[in-house]
């Protein structure tokens, strides 16, 4: 693994226990919007059912390494669609939903950019 792949893997896992986060502050809102008579039971648990399994499925992710693992790749471009792809068929192969990929992917680009700043020159 070259050290591109090392340094974007770290960047991956904190972006995504960050993701985690939000997604459980999320959780918490639709518990204070129940709560505040705002929302329906229905729609609390239907947004419940999907947040939960989005945040297992990132819990599941970080857990089987979230490795962007290749001698070849040479640039950040190419890390990120190499994390992209990973992702893409992670997740299809377990089923998890499909928005989930969508919210990783975001977080793959925003590291991409980070990196990509990091080496521009000066």
């Amino acid at each position: 693994m070259t050290a591109l792949c090392r340094k974007f893997a770290k960047l991956l896992t904190i972006e995504l226990e960050s993701l985690e986060e939000e997604l459980e502050i999320l959780v918490q809102t639709l518990d204070q919007r129940l709560k505040d008579h705002e929302i329906t039971d229905y729609v609390r648990n239907e947004n419940y059912a999907v947040l939960r399994n989005e945040i297992l499925g990132l819990r599941d992710f970080v857990k089987s390494g979230c490795s962007v693992d290749s001698d070849e790749v040479t640039t950040v471009d190419e890390a990120a669609a190499l994390a992209k792809e990973l992702v893409r068929s992670w997740l299809e192969e377990r089923g998890y939903v499909a928005a989930l990929g969508r919210l990783i992917e975001h977080r793959v680009d925003k590291i991409a950019i980070y990196l990509n700043l990091d080496d521009a020159p000066e």
